[in-house]
């Protein structure tokens, strides 16, 4: 069956994206400034502009910095660009030694938040305000349209500085947890909404064969990689193996350093552990890869999704032909009601070196990538080559190995073309295209999509609601960065910490979880916790109203 081109670049992906710049013949005209006279041409402009190089443009198609995309923008943009390729895995490394060299692009782009609070506070960025107020269209009106985009995107200062993109109309989702209904139903049981429910469900699972065939060889839920960061989540616990931020509200509204929950999500976890009710070996299993095949093995009660799996699903499904999952929405504890991780619906990638020639033809760039015209080409391809319409209205691939081809190195290069309400209804995940002409496996196929669209659905309606938001205060990739002194005592801190706490998990009677806490306290003590905090809270203090914090997530559109 024929898949979407929108395949690349779904709503919960956050690819590391880069910026392309372009041209066309000739020079553009200005209004004429009064009735009569010719228009007066303005000189095209140059700039440079990073385009970050994965190593996947294939040989026929060019390179990283000339190939079919890029020359269809320097014929169509209204600047002259050249290109500089970035290493995708090595960007810090290659900007640091532009700018070393005084030869770095006009036009940066760059995923990583910290690093581009790095450049702005050794003043290497230039702000944007005046210069998007004088010389931008389009996205001066985004801004008008969207004022949370220009709320992530100022500094401290006061200014503008960053460039984004709408990435959606709500938050996306990062992760979920699966429960077998089928599971429940042969057990009798329902939806577990209390964490001691979910406990009292996993133990059945684990020990009530719930799949029927005389064997105790089930568990009740994975502890490793997503599913120990969902019930951290349960607990309101936003220090996880991954996204470690461990500061809370307390009562009065100041930002502190969380131990309850932590202490709280740890011993629930040991519980389990003790009890037999998860993979005893689950800390070797890092990304989760041996609880997945569990999942696909029928061998799972409830399994923390990473994102919106599609081939996860589908293995299942054909192990567990009669097996049914809904997205569970995490059970309410003594903290709270929270949801899993959910990504920001705006993001941004782009910032302009403080040493630009041609200020104005950065900004008439960045406003030819955000033209709903230039979007449609570089997220779509070209409608009758690439792609055609399909009863929704939706691209629907023509060729999918030419394709694969011709567009699988395209999203970096349409990392600012903003995403259109047709992408929005053209979700292959949530909406998927019924297929034209289909064979039986083809409606086996469409019959499976639909299916797994709906446990997505339900996914959405789990966990994208400011009445169960996200856990914590602060979105992880909006975090400030602090001095490289505190940030290396964090790094070592962080460590210490959750060695601790995950040892208490494992360790039976001879290690309790009060003693790990202590244990983690003092270590985090050790490594100048103490002013990490300070600072952190000072911080909050003083940017409390212009921070992009976890609620401006759910109302940042409306």
């Amino acid at each position: 069956m024929k898949k979407t081109v929108f395949f690349l670049l779904t709503l919960g992906i956050t690819a590391t994206l880069a910026a392309c710049s372009g041209q066309e013949s000739g020079s553009t005209p200005e209004p004429a400034q009064s009735q009569g006279q010719p228009a007066v041409e303005k000189p095209r402009g140059k700039l440079t502009a990073a385009i970050y190089d994965r190593g996947n443009v294939p040989a026929s198609e060019g390179t990283a910095t000339n190939n079919r995309w890029l020359r269809w923008i320097k014929e169509n943009a209204p600047v002259d660009p050249e290109f500089i390729a970035i290493p995708r895995w090595e960007s810090v490394q290659k900007y640091n030694t532009l700018f070393a060299s005084n030869s770095a692009p006009d036009l940066i782009m760059e995923y990583d938040r910290a690093y581009r609070n790095q450049l702005y506070s050794q003043k290497q960025l230039l702000p944007l305000d005046e210069l998007i107020d004088k010389h931008s269209t389009e996205y001066k009106a985004l801004l008008e349209k969207y004022p949370a985009l220009r709320k992530i995107g100022t500094m401290p200062d006061g200014k503008l500085y960053e460039v984004g993109l709408i990435l959606g109309n709500a938050p996306g989702i990062n992760h979920q947890l699966w429960i077998r209904k089928d599971w429940l139903d042969a057990l009798n049981l329902g939806l577990p909404a209390t964490a001691e429910e979910l406990y009292k469900v996993a133990e059945a699972f684990a020990k009530q064969d719930p799949d029927k065939n005389g064997k105790a060889d089930t568990y009740g839920i994975n502890i490793s990689f997503v599913g120990g960061m969902i019930v951290d989540f349960m607990f309101g616990n936003v220090f996880t193996i991954y996204d470690k931020s461990p500061w809370v509200l307390d009562d009065s509204g100041n930002l502190v350093h969380d131990w309850e929950r932590k202490a709280a999500s740890i011993t629930f976890k040991k519980r389990l552990y003790d009890n037999g009710i998860v993979d005893k070996d689950f800390l070797t299993d890092g990304k989760g890869d041996r609880a997945k095949q569990d999942f696909i093995n029928g061998k799972l009660g409830m399994f923390g999704s990473n994102g919106s799996d599609l081939s996860a699903f589908r293995a299942f499904k054909e192990m567990n032909p009669q097996g049914e999952l809904v997205a569970l929405a995490l059970p309410e504890t003594e903290f709270g009601s929270f949801s899993p991780v959910v990504s920001a619906p705006f993001s941004t990638y782009g910032v302009v070196n403080a040493k630009a020639k041609d200020p104005e033809a950065v900004i008439r760039y960045l406003d030819f990538l955000h033209k709903q015209t230039t979007s449609n080409v570089l997220r779509n391809g070209f409608e009758g080559e690439h792609y055609t319409l399909d009863d929704r209205g939706c691209p629907t691939d023509i060729d999918a190995a030419k394709n694969n081809t011709e567009r699988v190195y395209a999203p970096d290069i349409a990392a600012l073309a903003p995403l259109t309400e047709q992408f929005q209804q053209c979700d292959a995940i949530r909406n998927p295209p019924a297929p034209k002409n289909p064979t039986p496996k083809d409606e086996a196929e469409y019959k499976l999509q639909k299916e797994f669209a709906q446990l997505i659905l339900s996914a959405d309606k789990a966990y994208v609601d400011p009445e169960r938001p996200m856990a914590g205060v602060i979105p992880a990739s909006f975090l400030p960065s602090m001095p490289q002194d505190l940030q290396i005592n964090q790094t070592n801190g962080y460590k210490a910490v959750l060695d601790f706490l995950q040892k208490s998990i494992v360790s039976g009677s001879s290690y309790s979880v009060e003693k790990a806490v202590e244990d983690a306290r003092n270590a985090w003590k050790m490594s100048n916790g103490s002013k990490i905090d300070e600072w952190y809270e000072e911080w909050y203090r003083s940017n409390k109203d212009t921070a992009v914090l976890v609620k401006d997530l759910y109302t940042a559109l409306k």
